[in-house]
């Protein structure tokens, strides 16, 4: 029983820690840079690395992917290539905690080329060929066993659709920018009937 006791203790003890855990990718804004500077992205994790891009002294809502082993630099995309800006001067957004439901801008995928948009709760869902599907949410959860996934279901005119979201590392195919969020799309009533579409979200509008 005592055994049992101190181990229901220490689980009540890191319930707090396990519920505000950092999730990423999340958003960040770029803070403590000169309105005549910039705030330089590095191919690696290093400030002597090479400049691959910039980002402006006031910009917002960038998406970091991921951090580097000393969690000092976080990964970002600029101009379809991924780079590392230095946290120093990087300032995260509140409420982006694992178990937090993601809030996607954009998801894609290719072969079909497919695009989901989302923003204040109405998606824009379109792909070659055929009409663009609009959606709203009707329900949205979170997995019972996993911090990790997440779901929503849409609801349009003509057309439903429901999407799983989970955290892990995409790939678009197409370019060398980072993602860290998948998504798998069953969209009924589109012009293919039933369809499966696979592709990978970002948080940055």
């Amino acid at each position: 029983m005592r055994a049992a006791a101190l181990a229901l203790c220490a689980a009540l003890a890191a319930a707090p820690a396990m519920a505000t855990q950092d999730a990423f990718p999340a958003l960040y804004s770029v803070q403590d840079v000169a309105s005549d500077d910039v705030l330089n992205v590095r191919a690696e994790p290093d400030a002597g690395a090479e400049i691959i891009g910039a980002l402006p002294w006031n910009a917002r809502d960038i998406e970091v992917v991921e951090l580097a082993p000393r969690a000092d630099w976080g990964r970002v995309n600029v101009e379809g290539r991924s780079g590392w800006v230095s946290l120093r001067f990087m300032r995260r957004h509140p409420g982006q905690f694992m178990g937090a439901f993601p809030e996607i801008a954009r998801c894609a995928g290719t072969e079909p080329f497919w695009g989901l948009d989302h923003a204040a709760g109405i998606y824009d869902f379109s792909a070659p060929g055929g009409p663009r599907l609009g959606f709203t949410e009707s329900w949205r959860g979170s997995s019972l066993g996993r911090r990790d996934r997440h779901a929503v279901k849409l609801t349009g005119r003509t057309a439903e659709a429901t999407a799983v979201i989970s955290y892990a590392a995409c790939s678009d195919g197409m370019s060398d920018r980072h993602y860290g969020l998948g998504i798998d799309l069953i969209l009924e009533g589109g012009p293919d009937g039933p369809a499966l579409y696979s592709g990978c979200c970002t948080l940055q509008p």
